[in-house]
C-alpha cells in the first residue's frame, strides 16, 4: 500500500468510526475496510498497517482491531502471513464442489477445481477400536487403528477438519501420509472401491470453530463416510466437519 492510500485508509476509518453511534467499533472498522475494497482504495495485495499503528493512530483497543481482523479474515477479505503483516486478498465466493460419490478425495477435488489443497496435521495417533468403529470396518472390538486428524485448507483458507479411522494394514508409516490420504493410498497401490456417505448437520463447537479460526459459531456440515477397498473391506472411517458455506455436495458424478 502506498503512504497516500494508507493515509485515505485511516482517514475514512476516523471518520467512520466517529460516526459509529452504536455499532460496536469492531463492526464499523471491518465496513469501513470492506468500503474501502468496493471503492477501490484498497485492492488486492495491499498490506494493511499494523495492529499497533491501528491503535495508536485511531485511538482504539487492540482487543477491537483484533476482533475487526478476525470478521474480516473470516470473510475471506483479508489473508495474514507471517513476517510481512495483513493484506487485502478479494474474497473468493465460489464454492468447492465435492463428489460424495466418487474416491479423488479432498485435494484432488480442490486441484481439479484450479484452486490450493493444503493440510495441517493435529495428530496421528493409534487407538483401539470401540463397538461402533468395529463395527463400521468389520473388525473386532478392540483392534488397533490409526486415528488421523487433520484440518483441510483452500487457498490458505481452513475449510474443514477431518477425522479418519484407518484399518492398520492399509497404512505402512503413518508419518508418509502427506497432504491427501486417498493419495497416499494410491501410492502405495490400493485399490480404492466404493464410498458410502451421509450429510448432517449442527452447530459448530469450541473445538471446531478454533480449527477453522471462526469468530462467532456457525452451521456445520458433519460428512460420516465408509471407504472401501476393492475387495469392498472397509479400510476408513472418517468423519469431516465442515464450513456450510463453503461446500456444495453432489451425491453422484
Amino acid at each position: 500500500m502506498s503512504v497516500d492510500t494508507d493515509q485515505r485508509v485511516l482517514e475514512k476509518l476516523k471518520q467512520d468510526l466517529a460516526e459509529s453511534g452504536t455499532t460496536p467499533l469492531y463492526l464499523c472498522f471491518s465496513d469501513s475496510i470492506r468500503q474501502a475494497m468496493d471503492a477501490g482504495i484498497l485492492s488486492d495485495g495491499d498490506f494493511l498497517p499494523s495492529e499497533r499503528q491501528f491503535t495508536e493512530i485511531l485511538g482504539i483497543s487492540r482487543i477491537t482491531v483484533r476482533k475487526a481482523l478476525a470478521r474480516l479474515e473470516e470473510e475471506a477479505c483479508i489473508g495474514r502471513s507471517r513476517g510481512y503483516g495483513t493484506f487485502i486478498k478479494k474474497a473468493d465466493d465460489t464454492k468447492l464442489s465435492y463428489s460424495l460419490a466418487d474416491m479423488k478425495g479432498f485435494s484432488r477435488e480442490v486441484m481439479l477445481q484450479g484452486r490450493k489443497p493444503d493440510t495441517l496435521w493435529i495428530s496421528r495417533d493409534t487407538v483401539l477400536a470401540d463397538t461402533a468403529l468395529a463395527n463400521k470396518l468389520a473388525l473386532a472390538k478392540g483392534t488397533q487403528l490409526y486415528k488421523l486428524k487433520r484440518v483441510h485448507y483452500i487457498d490458505q483458507r481452513p475449510m474443514s477438519v477431518a477425522v479418519s479411522y484407518v484399518v492398520q494394514d492399509a497404512i505402512g508409516d503413518v508419518q508418509d501420509i502427506g497432504v491427501s490420504l486417498y493419495d497416499y493410498f494410491r501410492h502405495n497401490n490400493i485399490q480404492l472401491g466404493a464410498l458410502k456417505s451421509r450429510v448432517s448437520a449442527a452447530m459448530s463447537d469450541e473445538d471446531t470453530m478454533k480449527s477453522l479460526q471462526l469468530s462467532t459459531a456457525m452451521p456445520i456440515l458433519i460428512i460420516k463416510q465408509t471407504l472401501f477397498d476393492g475387495q469392498n473391506r472397509p479400510i476408513e472411517y472418517s468423519e469431516s466437519f465442515c464450513r456450510s458455506d463453503m461446500y456444495e455436495f453432489i451425491s453422484e458424478d
